[in-house]
């Protein structure tokens, strides 16, 4: 399993407005917590996911709330307070805490672990005609860097160069010199994460099955096959199963949800009804692994969001970060007034035997759908929801669903 995730925002130049400094203190006493903010990764997905439509779906809530995040700290007035109640933060300090906490977690995971390789950067790029508050420096005392956006070309290499050595090639290019045209600022995250299953696929078992895109409509696709002991979670609330299958390590897991009911309307009732208190009785509960029967489809997928981003996060509540009028970004620059011009988020995931790249082949065969998984098997060869989950901060790095397979 690998993934590339890039979040950022774009702004520009407005105006002036007087600031209110702030700084965190010593992060040693944080709890990496981020169970807080499933709610905003679930209402994020039910904005961004095709209404009506079979699609693929996939994106980064982490990295989404991770750039927003930086936003938050040069924010104030109804902007600060529509960003606050989105990202489900509580003040400034504590949620850069938070936010310089995990990053520090993240940074040392990936320098001294050896089962997987994650790799999470932020990074603020500002223009170098920009007089900047003087505490900022400290505030993003590592993210901080000064571009010259004036020069479209040499600003997006330099900015796809940054995107594609921290996603491990996975994403060489996040824009183009277009999307920086009026840039002054560019607030980024960029999140890889390579992984190896802990109970590994065997790739001879891998062989073309029948995916029911919906029921009665079934598409070849290659299957993945095992059978081992993983924990799986039965859930009235969601009337879903859920299945957890953990990399080496156990620190990460792929979260699998197979609803009840097949078909969009059992797909879309679980999802509705995902939240953070259903999500914590699943990773929380106690349930002991039992054999089961694994089918997953080997698949590859890519997304981007653009404007669609940006209208979603409107709908979540962050309206005036957009609105050249309401806009109060004014702890970032002494004597201009930003508001964000373009939002941009793309994410790539790749699932097959081992977790990482590998070569299969396939044999023609045909296998009945499930309606339902019993404790012995879990066949997603119907629509299923997955998240990749950090176990030990409760942070969803990865959301998506697989509806189809991509020709």
């Amino acid at each position: 399993m690998a993934w590339g995730a890039i979040a950022t925002v774009t702004l520009a130049m407005l105006g002036t407005v007087a600031p209110q400094y702030f700084v965190e203190k010593d992060t040693s006493s944080v709890t990496v917590n981020l169970s807080s903010i499933y709610d905003f990764s679930f209402d994020l997905y039910r904005q961004l996911s095709p209404k009506g439509r079979a699609e693929n779906i996939l994106f980064s809530p982490y990295s989404i709330w991770a750039a927003l995040a930086m936003a938050y700290f040069g924010s104030e007035g109804d902007t600060k307070i529509q960003l606050k109640a989105a990202l489900r933060v509580t003040d400034k300090i504590s949620t850069l805490k938070l936010w310089r906490k995990l990053g520090m977690k993240y940074s040392e995971n990936a320098t001294t672990v050896t089962q997987h390789s994650l790799s999470v950067v932020n990074r603020a790029y500002f223009d170098e005609s920009l007089t900047l508050r003087p505490y900022m420096s400290k505030i993003l005392h590592s993210e901080l860097k000064l571009i010259d956006f004036s020069d479209l070309q040499e600003s997006a290499a330099t900015i796809n160069a940054f995107v594609s050595n921290t996603t491990n090639g996975k994403i060489p290019t996040l824009l183009s010199p277009d999307d920086l045209v009026y840039a002054v600022m560019l607030l980024i995250n960029a999140a890889y994460f390579k992984g190896t299953w802990k109970y590994q696929f065997d790739s001879s078992s891998t062989a073309s099955k029948q995916f029911f895109v919906s029921p009665g409509n079934p598409v070849d696709v290659l299957m993945m096959k095992t059978k081992t002991k993983l924990r799986l979670v039965k859930s009235t609330e969601l009337q879903a199963n859920v299945l957890e299958v953990p990399y080496v390590g156990d620190a990460f897991s792929l979260l699998l949800f197979l609803p009840d009911t097949e078909g969009e309307e059992g797909l879309s009732y679980m999802v509705s009804m995902l939240t953070s208190d259903s999500l914590l009785k699943v990773t929380n509960g106690n349930d002991e692994a039992v054999m089961i029967d694994l089918l997953l489809p080997k698949f590859t997928l890519e997304q981007i969001f653009k404007d669609d981003l940006k209208e979603s996060l409107r709908n979540l509540g962050i309206r005036n970060l957009f609105n050249a009028s309401l806009a109060d970004l004014s702890q970032f620059a002494v004597s201009e007034q930003l508001v964000v011009t373009s939002t941009i988020h793309k994410a790539y995931i790749e699932v097959n035997e081992e977790g990482t790249e590998a070569a299969a082949v396939g044999v023609v065969g045909s296998y009945a759908r499930s309606l339902e998984s019993s404790e012995q098997s879990f066949h997603c060869n119907r629509p299923f929801m997955f998240i990749i989950h950090d176990k030990e901060t409760n942070n969803v790095l990865f959301i998506g669903a697989y509806m189809k397979p991509q020709t």
